[in-house]
This record gives structure tokens, sequence and C-alpha cells, in this order.
């Protein structure tokens, strides 16, 4: 990273750390988080009008976020200093009044990272308007066919060129995050699955691309593991039908890795999941996902 960068990527991260200058607190549990409403509310449209309308979160400069999962709302508050999440880069003050998160870091041999360029670094304004360009055109899983004996084969037909999972289109390139993350012992396809619905929540459109990112990539490495059950439960739970971001990237692994169909846990996910199980069954009928 370039010398000017470092200097203003570790000013952002001083500001988060020493809660100096903060005119804003955001309260989830028995955490403080000391903010600036400058960084917060220029990259999410929910602080922005909790911070400039008539409301008692103005008047207070408190931001209560308690109904959300705390471990979500920790990883929002370092996004918005760190431009990334679930990094070895630990704030040592993130809170006030309270104990050091224990969220797991990533090991050292899982990024590789390269140079940050900042002018790749998001644009409220431009991520605003490709969402809303994603949500006019919905992207449609093709049709796959029985074979003969009348079973299923969603290893058919390789995956589309679907927007919502090539991620190499992405509008938001991180250049520190790697196009495919090294294998690790512990997936976190749970944790950036509420990571992609908090910052849909909170219109932070910067993060939910980077949460796919992150999960897209962990879900190519750690299918077969007894986390992505759960994950996808929480996907189909946390997003709207239109929402194709995580829901697409299950689909896949699915015919990707029919063998998943097979396994009890994820079995006993689909049978709890409606829509999840809706959507297999409309995708092995050879039926259109989305309209």
């Amino acid at each position: 990273m370039d010398p000017p960068n470092t200097e203003l990527m570790s000013a952002l991260a001083t500001l988060l750390e020493a809660g100096k200058y903060s005119d804003l607190t955001i309260l989830c549990g028995d955490k403080r988080y000391a903010v600036h409403r400058a960084i917060i509310c220029s990259r999410s449209g929910f602080f922005d009008g909790a911070c400039s309308s008539p409301f008692r979160e103005a008047e207070t400069g408190i931001i209560d976020l308690s109904e959300d999962d705390p471990e979500a709302v920790e990883h929002m508050v370092h996004y918005f200093y760190h431009l990334d999440y679930l990094t070895r880069t630990k704030s040592r003050r993130t809170s006030i009044g309270s104990s050091p998160s224990h969220s797991r870091p990533t090991s050292p041999t899982t990024r590789r990272s390269r140079k940050l360029n900042l002018a790749f670094v998001e644009d409220p304004l431009l991520a605003t308007a490709a969402a809303h360009a994603h949500n006019r055109v919905a992207p449609t899983i093709p049709p796959t066919p029985p074979t003969e004996n009348g079973h299923f084969d969603f290893s058919a037909k390789a995956p589309p060129p679907d927007s919502a999972i090539q991620l190499e289109d992405d509008p938001f390139e991180f250049p520190s995050i790697p196009d495919q993350e090294p294998r690790t012992e512990q997936p976190y396809l749970v944790t950036h699955a509420k990571v992609y619905a908090i910052a849909e929540k909170y219109g932070i459109y910067g993060l939910k691309s980077l949460a796919r990112r992150k999960f897209a990539s962990q879900a190519a490495l750690h299918w077969s593991s007894s986390e992505f059950a759960e994950a996808m439960g929480d996907v189909y739970e946390t997003t709207v039908d239109r929402d194709r971001g995580l829901r697409d990237i299950v689909v896949q692994s699915f015919r990707a890795h029919p063998e998943l169909a097979r396994k009890k846990d994820v079995e006993a996910v689909v049978k709890e999941t409606p829509s999840l199980a809706w959507e297999l069954f409309k995708v092995g009928w050879g039926m259109p996902i989305v309209s």
C-alpha cells in the first residue's frame, strides 16, 4: 500500500480505536461504539436518515441496534473504518466500557493483500445505483431437466454467467481481497450471511458486495462442511426472493455438488426452509426461479 493510502487507512482505524472526535454512539447490547457521523452517514441511507431527521436518535446522538446480531453489528462498524471485516487488524478499543471483541480473525496466511487503490473504494452513490440496477434485472437460473430415469441431475449444466455470482464482474473491486480466499479451518459462512443481511438492512452496498464475495469464496471451498447447511438456511431466512446475491450461490453449490442432497444436515435444513425447497424443486423440473 502506498504511504498516503496507508496514512489515510491508519487514521481511520485510529478514529475508531480512540473514539476521538466521535459525535455518534451505536449501541448493541452491552457494547457501545463511538463512531463519527461523517463516516457512517455518508455510507448508509439508514444512518443518514436517523441523524438528519427529527427523531430521538438525532437529538441524543445514540442509535440502538440491540435487536440486531451483535457479531454482525461489530463487523459492520469495523468495515466503516477498515473497508473489510474478519481481518487481522483488530481494533483495541472498538467499544466503550466493554470487553474487547472476541471475533476470530483469519490466519495471516488467508490474506494475500495487494496494493489498495482508493480509486476503487466504495462510492455510496455508485453503490446505491448499482444496487437498484441489480434489483431491476433479476438473474434467472436456467432450467435443469430430469434425466431419463426421472432423477434430477443438478450438475447437468455448468453454472451460467450470472452477474450475481460472477465475482470478477463485481462493480466494486476490493484489491485487498483475493479472488479466492485460501482454505481456512473456520469458513465463517454463517458470519458472511449475517453481514450480508445487515448490510442490506441498512443500505451499505459496498459491505453487501464484500460479504457476497467472501461467502462465494468460502462456499466454493467449504461446501462439504457442517456449517454450509446452517448458512444456507440463514441465507433464505434473511433475504427476500428477489435478492439473488447469496441464494444463487447456494443453488449453484447444489449444481456443482449433487452429493449435497444426500447429506442429512442439508436434508434437515431443506425440509425446514420452504423457499429453498421450492427453488430446488423448480430447478429440478426446469422451471425458472425468477421470472
